[in-house]
C-alpha cells in the first residue's frame, strides 16, 4: 500500500517537485540534472523550499520563481537586483525586471503552463508612454502583466504586485 501511493505521488509529480536539482555546476550541467522540460521551457534549479528558476528555450532568457514579497515598482527594480532568498540559486547571474515583451514572447512559448505561480500580476521594465507626459519627466505607469490572462495593463508606479526576475 505505501509503495503504491509513492508510485502514485511519483507518477502525478507531487513528489518530484519537493526533490532539490540543479544545484551547482554550469547551466547546460544544471538542466541535465533536473532534467524536466515544460513546453519550450528546461528546468534549471529547483531549491529544498521548492522555488524552481527555468530556462526558455526559444529565447534564452532564464526566469526567476515569482519572488515572495510584492512590491511597489522602484522596489521591485531593487529586488531583482538585490540579495533575494530566490535567486539565491544563481547568484552569479545578473538578474533584471523583465520587459513587456519579453513576458509577451515567453507566453507565446508556454510559459503559463511551465512556470509555476503564474497567477499573479507581474511588474515590467516597461514604462508606459503617454502623450501628455513632460519630457524628461519620470513616467507614473508601467507596464503589468497579467499571468493568468496572458496580457498586459497599466500599472501606477507606486501600486504593489508580483515580480519575477530573468537573466540571460
Amino acid at each position: 500500500m505505501k509503495f503504491t501511493f509513492l508510485l502514485f505521488l511519483f507518477s502525478t509529480g507531487l513528489l518530484a517537485a519537493e526533490v532539490p536539482c540543479g544545484k551547482e555546476g554550469s547551466l547546460d550541467d544544471r538542466i541535465k540534472n533536473c532534467n524536466v522540460t515544460k513546453e519550450n521551457f528546461v528546468l534549471v534549479a529547483r531549491s529544498e523550499t521548492g522555488i524552481e528558476i527555468y530556462k526558455d528555450t526559444k529565447s534564452n532568457l532564464i526566469w526567476s520563481d515569482r519572488i515572495s514579497t510584492d512590491f511597489n515598482h522602484y522596489g521591485s527594480q531593487k529586488a531583482c537586483a538585490g540579495e533575494i532568498a530566490e535567486l539565491d540559486l544563481f547568484k552569479d547571474l545578473k538578474w533584471r525586471l523583465p520587459t513587456i515583451r519579453e513576458f509577451e514572447d515567453s507566453a507565446a512559448h508556454g510559459m503559463k503552463a511551465a512556470l509555476p505561480h503564474m497567477t499573479y500580476w507581474f511588474w515590467t521594465s516597461t514604462p508606459l508612454k503617454t502623450k501628455h507626459r513632460r519630457r524628461r519627466a519620470p513616467p507614473a505607469q508601467s507596464f503589468l502583466w497579467d499571468g493568468v490572462e496572458q496580457k498586459s495593463d497599466a500599472g501606477d508606479l507606486k501600486d504593489a504586485a508580483s515580480v519575477r526576475c530573468v537573466s540571460r
